[in-house]
């Protein structure tokens, strides 16, 4: 029956090749600010249902839930504009950080899909498939 069971989502199967070249980007309605040590606070809007609403009035709770990221996940939520791919951070997370490549991918690849998962960011992915195709006309 499971009245509170969530339902799952299809996600989209990548390949390796493809989530590297996704590009990141914040959603639009998680606010990021900077805490006092320099690291970043995500503040994420609660879900809008009856029982949160219930919740949030007897509790006091604020609209929004506060994430503090450490000095790593703060290094990658930055560059999750939009503009740099997966490859990118991961090789300026590896550079900085002083890891080896493989061990950044898997890290980076982790966190993004912690990320993901909560809709937090969203992953745009490029259609190779047209622009291969636009490419042979």
């Amino acid at each position: 029956m499971g009245l509170f069971k969530r339902k799952k989502s299809q996600l989209l199967s990548l390949d390796r090749e493809r989530s590297l070249s996704a590009k990141p980007a914040l959603n639009r309605r998680v606010r990021m600010e900077r805490g006092e040590d320099g690291t970043v606070i995500l503040r994420i809007p609660r879900r809008d249902t009856a029982m949160m609403r219930t919740v949030s009035r007897f509790f006091r709770l604020p609209p929004y839930k506060p994430v503090a990221l450490d000095e790593l996940g703060s290094f990658v939520i930055e560059l999750c504009d939009g503009t740099h791919t997966v490859r990118d951070i991961v090789d300026k997370f590896a550079e900085r950080f002083k890891l080896n490549h493989r061990e950044a991918e898997v890290s980076i690849g982790a966190f993004m899909r912690t990320l993901a998962g909560r809709s937090i960011i969203g992953l745009l992915i490029e259609d190779t498939h047209e622009r291969s195709a636009d490419a042979g006309a």
